[in-house]
């Protein structure tokens, strides 16, 4: 029996051929991570912490009343705030004023039956009277602007005064606790544009409209009042629609 050696005068091991495998064996598996074994308890656990957010949750704060947008306001303050609101009501009835005399010159001129002298005399008169109350609405107007922007000016630099007074007094633990970011100070800043803007413009244009109304109403009612009452009448369907 020939032996075949190799390279040295040694034989090279006996390689035994691979068993072939007849079955693959798989690991056995492992429970997902994803498998919702708890979450009935998980659901109630949520509820338990959303009632107790609930029941911790405090009561929004209570409305201020009107009479709070002028705590801070001084005398100076209050003068400038009524002679805006006497030139806001000036304003505001100008315009129902000019519309009662402007109505008189086209009436004066579809049915005027006088003399060309008197006729022009008398357009003339409401002409004038016309360009008088354009003087008026140019007074009023800037002493209404004027006035209200400046007390509110004058009322939210008080604001703002006190706030860093207050912010000042607090101790070192308010700063590391709430005042390590701008949200407080943002947010004060917002609510003081708010005020200003009330004081500076709303106010008075709310003053304006009003005079406006009333005085229309009475202007109405002296011209012609049954025309006047069912307006008046109608004036809350009108309001709905």
């Amino acid at each position: 029996m020939m032996v075949q050696r190799g390279l040295f005068g040694w034989s090279p091991p006996h390689i035994q051929p691979l068993t072939p495998v007849s079955e693959v064996s798989e690991p056995p598996e492992s429970p997902s991570p994803y498998t919702d074994t708890g979450g009935d308890a998980m659901q109630v656990e949520l509820e338990e912490e959303m009632d107790a957010d609930t029941e911790e949750m405090e009561p929004p704060p209570t409305a201020a009343p009107f009479s709070m947008l002028f705590a801070c306001a001084d005398r100076l303050d209050w003068v400038l705030m009524i002679l805006g609101s006497v030139a806001a009501a000036a304003h505001g009835t100008a315009l129902v004023v000019y519309l009662h005399y402007f109505a008189k010159i086209i009436q004066l001129l579809s049915h005027g039956s006088e003399s060309a002298d008197d006729l022009f005399d008398r357009f003339t008169e409401l002409a004038l009277i016309i360009l008088y109350i354009a003087g008026g609405v140019f007074v009023a107007g800037w002493i209404e602007v004027s006035c209200w922007i400046l007390t509110g000016e004058r009322q939210t630099a008080v604001i703002r005064s006190r706030y860093v007074q207050v912010l000042l007094n607090q101790d070192m633990s308010f700063f590391d606790t709430y005042g390590n970011n701008g949200d407080i100070v943002s947010q004060v800043l917002s609510d003081v544009l708010l005020i200003q803007s009330a004081l500076s413009e709303k106010v008075g244009n709310y003053i304006h409209n009003m005079a406006t109304f009333f005085s229309g109403l009475v202007i109405g009612f002296v011209n012609c009042w049954q025309i006047a009452l069912i307006t008046s009448s109608l004036q809350s369907g009108i309001l709905d629609a």
